[in-house]
């Protein structure tokens, strides 16, 4: 009898830390969803961000299209420049856009005419291999 007294209180033990563990990531979950909401310029802020912008806008990137290697948040994509006229393997960076666009995987982002890249700030991440990176952040505004 008390053997299944234990296996009894081990698996109820179980499920109770089970259910904990689970509310727990889905309180997270929500709150990193409701961080990635809010467009990068607006976060810029707060003191731990990963973002630090210019004063005033910096150079001239001359490229005529971005290709986005991957969304980073709400109006926030690492992506690569165009060079050679087709290949997208220029300068990585992070492309924000203040109106808060959602960006996808692949996605070609044309420069308008009458229109200049410029960076604005830099963004520093760790890459998958644990090494630490810093990339320009820009931006496309009117010239």
């Amino acid at each position: 009898m008390k053997k299944w007294l234990i296996f009894g209180g081990g698996v109820l033990t179980g499920i109770v830390l089970t259910l904990l563990l689970s509310i727990a990531l889905y309180y997270k979950q929500n709150k990193v969803t409701a961080a990635s909401e809010k467009a990068p310029i607006e976060s810029v802020a707060e003191e731990d961000s990963p973002i630090t912008m210019f004063d005033e806008p910096g150079d001239v990137i001359e490229t005529k299209s971005f290709k986005v290697l991957q969304s980073v948040c709400k109006g926030a994509a690492l992506s690569y420049t165009e060079e050679n006229g087709s290949y997208y393997m220029g300068l990585l960076c992070l492309l924000v856009d203040e109106k808060g666009k959602y960006y996808y995987d692949d996605e070609i982002v044309k420069v308008p005419a009458g229109k200049v890249v410029r960076q604005v700030g830099v963004f520093e991440y760790e890459n998958g291999a644990g090494m630490a990176k810093t990339v320009p952040v820009v931006k496309i505004m009117d010239k």
